[in-house]
């Protein structure tokens, strides 16, 4: 048990140095964005705070080539913000899956670690990619019902974030060889029956992960150090969510099989 927890620490240690690395790296430095930043502190300063009707007041007031710029410049920082945050999450979410399997299943190797990694990395990718579909039909309900757009928002982040993570505890079963929309269907069955016994480790977790994020703005934390520190935890807090859903599954699954093809 001990030789877990070590191994288990030390791997999520790993895992967020290198998602730091990656960020420290690749994350666009603050120049790309000094434009946005002027616009969000002109609107501040005319409007007294930033709204989005202010801010639309202070993006028309700004010629078409300077509209031009902006935009190109916040689409630029868009994607490549996205892109880290796409790769990072694969290498994170992958290593904390296979790490989950090798401990239960196998023994442990790098190896092993390695090979499972990869195996998860692809459904990973799929279901994070779900998100650009979901992002058009929440853009259109949300230009149909506006003034319902930030509640919509919210709730359709508070939903998919609950999916990513009870998907990710269903994918680990060895015993579900099945293809990802299949995978896709009995996440939501899992939810639908377990769910007295989901909503409150997922609540948990959203509290948890947005208590550690309110103590980083406080102390303004940008060193090195301290955000691997502060990762480590996020990541541990993912990891025993994970664990808990993925031992609920493996227990319902026993009881009643949720395999789509019986």
């Amino acid at each position: 048990m001990s030789n877990n927890i070590a191994i288990i620490f030390i791997m999520v240690l790993v895992l967020s140095i290198v998602n730091q690395i990656i960020s420290a790296i690749l994350y666009p430095n603050i120049e790309s964005i000094s434009q946005i930043q002027s616009l969000l502190q002109q609107t501040i300063e005319t409007y007294g705070g930033l709204t989005a009707d202010g801010l639309s007041k202070t993006l028309l007031a700004l010629s078409e080539q300077q509209q031009q710029q902006l935009v190109s410049a916040a689409m630029n920082y868009l994607m490549q913000a996205s892109m880290i945050f796409f790769i990072n999450n694969i290498i994170l979410m992958s290593g904390i899956l296979s790490l989950i399997y090798v401990i239960s299943h196998q023994q442990f190797s790098l190896n092993n670690v390695l090979q499972r990694a990869i195996q998860f990395a692809p459904q990973i990718a799929l279901f994070m990619l779900l998100i650009i579909p979901g992002f058009i039909i929440l853009s259109i309900f949300a230009s149909i019902l506006m003034p319902l757009a930030a509640p919509l928002a919210i709730l359709a982040i508070i939903f998919y974030l609950s999916m990513y993570v009870i998907f990710l505890s269903v994918i680990i079963e060895p015993t579900l060889q099945i293809n990802f929309i299949q995978k896709l269907k009995i996440t939501f069955r899992f939810l639908k029956r377990e769910i007295r016994l989901i909503v409150p480790i997922i609540a948990i977790w959203f509290f948890t992960t947005f208590l550690l994020k309110n103590i980083v703005d406080m102390l303004m934390a940008d060193n090195f150090i301290i955000s691997i520190v502060i990762n480590v935890i996020k990541s541990l807090l993912i990891f025993i969510t994970i664990c808990y859903l993925y031992r609920l599954f493996s227990l319902s699954n026993k009881e009643l099989p949720y395999d789509s093809r019986h």
